[in-house]
This record gives C-alpha cells, structure tokens and sequence, in this order.
C-alpha cells in the first residue's frame, strides 16, 4: 500500500505521528507522500521526511495562498526547496472556485498555479492537482503546449463522467481517489467514474486527516485507511484486492520515482 497523499504535518497527528507512521508500515504501507501546501507546512514536511526513510515529499502552494504570496516569492522559494532529494513533486497545487468564486481571485490563482507549473516542468517533476469546481479552467490550462507531456495527477477526483473523459485524453495524467469513493452508494456517477478509469492510471490516498474512508468515517483519518480506498477500487472492478493493490502502488511508484 502506498498512501499518496497525507498531510502528517497537520496539527492532527502532533501527539502520535510516529504511532501513526509505525502503524501504517506494520500494516503493509510501503511510502507515504507528504503534503506541504504553504511555507510553514512546506517546512514541517521536510522535517517528517528527514525523520522517515519511506515518507517523501510533495511541495508547492494550495490554490488558497494566491493573495498571501507573490509570484517571485513562490519561484525563488520552490526553486531553492525542490533541491531536497526526497521532493518527489510539486503539488497540490491548481484551482478553487468552492469557497471564493470571484475574477480576480480567480486570476490570481491561475497566475500562481501556471508559475508553479513551470516550474515544475524546469525541475521534470510531477504534479499534483487540486481542483474545486474549476474543471473547465483546468482544462484550459493543462492543454496549453508549453505543458504538454508534463506527468500530472488529480488529488480527490471528483469529477462526473463527461469530465472524466475529457481528462483521459491526457494520455500523461492520473487519477486518484479518496475516501469518498466509499461514501456513495452503488450507482452513484462516482463510482461509475472510477469503473471507467483504466485501473493503470489510477492511485490511491487518503488525504489525511480528512475523508476518512468508511468504516471509519467521521474519524480523524491516517495513512493505513489507504486500505479501505483499495479495497472500494477492487470492487468497483470486480477483481482482487491483491491484484487491484500491484497495478495502484506500481502506479505510485512510476509517478513518484520511487524506485
């Protein structure tokens, strides 16, 4: 099992992360991907990864951050942290319209998901992706031929159908799916989505401490509930758990350079 994207920087897990991170690697947990979504998170992160040989790290800032940054800030500050040998990508970074849907927030979130873009592709590193209620703006920015070929994931899809096929056209992009796969019932387009995704452009995380997949929803979540994630895709399509964890943790692996 690879939980491909935890925050373990959160406040959450300040009292009993080494029991958290112990538990997962008693538990088959191979890695765990860190996410650092501002400095001070981006900080904590690579002090978790120094502590962990099998947690590395993802760095970049949450669309959230676009009017307590600047741009210049942001680059200096990347450049300078992807130098770490256990970054393994620039993330999550990318748009959301949820809470704040005004223009020109929604410029200054492009501005800054566009200069991280860029930089990651100076650096060749993946991205992670985080999108609210902004698919068709994504979209329009992934397709731009200075990105084109670069290796991309969206964290938590949750998208319907017809935007999971728009998506798929990307033949460089990934999906990755949460606890909330298991909060919908049989039939749900969700689960349709994940049935429609080849099983080798799919990986698995928990986002912890957030979406804790049932049945543990409600709790804090961490990094071994990855379990119940895996185990939803398998049934979804209808093949082994075992199977269904080799071709999502290989999946991981490839993406991460985890090799």
């Amino acid at each position: 099992m690879i939980d491909t994207h935890a925050h373990l920087d959160f406040k959450q897990f300040e009292e009993d992360r080494k029991d958290v991170v112990v538990r997962f690697f008693d538990n088959g947990g191979q890695a765990i991907l860190n996410v650092g979504v501002d400095k001070k998170r981006i900080a904590k992160t690579l002090e978790i990864v120094e502590s962990y040989s099998k947690i590395f790290a993802i760095i970049g800032f949450h669309p959230s951050e676009c009017e307590k940054v600047e741009l210049g800030e942001v680059e200096k500050y990347l450049k300078e942290k992807c130098q770490h040998p256990k970054v393994r990508a620039i993330g999550e970074i990318g748009l959301d319209y949820f809470y704040i849907n005004q223009e020109d927030n929604k410029k200054l979130q492009k501005k800054l998901f566009i200069k991280q873009l860029e930089i990651a592709k100076e650096f060749d590193l993946p991205v992670v992706i985080h999108c609210r209620e902004a698919y068709g703006d994504l979209l329009k920015i992934i397709s731009q031929a200075e990105f084109e070929g670069m290796s991309l994931v969206v964290h938590c899809f949750s998208g319907n159908l017809k935007e999971a096929e728009r998506f798929l056209k990307f033949s460089n992009l990934k999906f990755s799916f949460t606890g909330n796969i298991t909060f919908v019932k049989e039939g749900d387009e969700l689960l349709k989505v994940v049935n429609k995704i080849p099983l080798d452009r799919i990986m698995a995380e928990t986002d912890c401490p957030f979406l804790a997949p049932v049945p543990n929803r409600g709790k804090r979540n961490e990094p071994v509930y990855v379990k119940f994630v895996i185990e939803k895709i398998a049934e979804v399509k209808r093949m082994s758990f075992d199977v269904a964890e080799k071709i999502i943790d290989e999946n991981a692996v490839d993406f991460f350079n985890l090799l």
